[in-house]
């Protein structure tokens, strides 16, 4: 399988500091952070657990669509939210909590059926694999 790289810069202080995250693999851009950023409610830089929840969300999406088998032509479509909370000193400021929703419309499977493969598909795909120690919840449900 291939690797993937991203490179951090970082200058200054820890509390006055900033740096950027480059996506260095697929060159698809910079994003500045910064410690006040990352603990804000309205963060106006990205931060580490937002790169974790998108490469989650990603990888999530992938992982189900290969466990629900779908043919070339089915109309599979999942919208996939991940939302990956830092926790404070009872944490030791770690990940605290991976809350992950997803909405499929025409998978052509029950209900409970696309509920067990949701599951199913958030201790499997590689990513969740690596939160292994994280407490994840999932709320997975089928759209008309």
């Amino acid at each position: 399988m291939s690797a993937r790289q991203a490179i951090a810069e970082w200058n200054g202080a820890l509390v006055t500091g900033s740096g950027t995250i480059e996506l260095a693999t697929s060159g698809q851009g910079q994003f500045p952070y910064s410690l006040p950023a990352r603990a804000a409610d309205a963060a106006t830089m990205t931060s580490p657990e937002e790169l974790l929840a998108a490469a989650y969300a990603s990888c999530y999406a992938m992982q189900l669509t290969a466990l629900l088998d779908a043919g070339p032509d089915d109309p599979v479509g999942l919208h996939v939210e991940v939302v990956v909370t830092q926790g404070g000193p009872e944490v030791d400021f770690g990940i605290a909590d991976v809350a992950l929703t997803v909405r499929g419309r025409g998978i052509g499977r029950s209900a409970e059926e696309f509920v067990e493969l949701a599951q199913q598909a958030a201790q499997v795909c590689p990513v969740g694999r690596a939160l292994a120690t994280v407490p994840k919840t999932v709320d997975a449900a089928l759209q008309n």
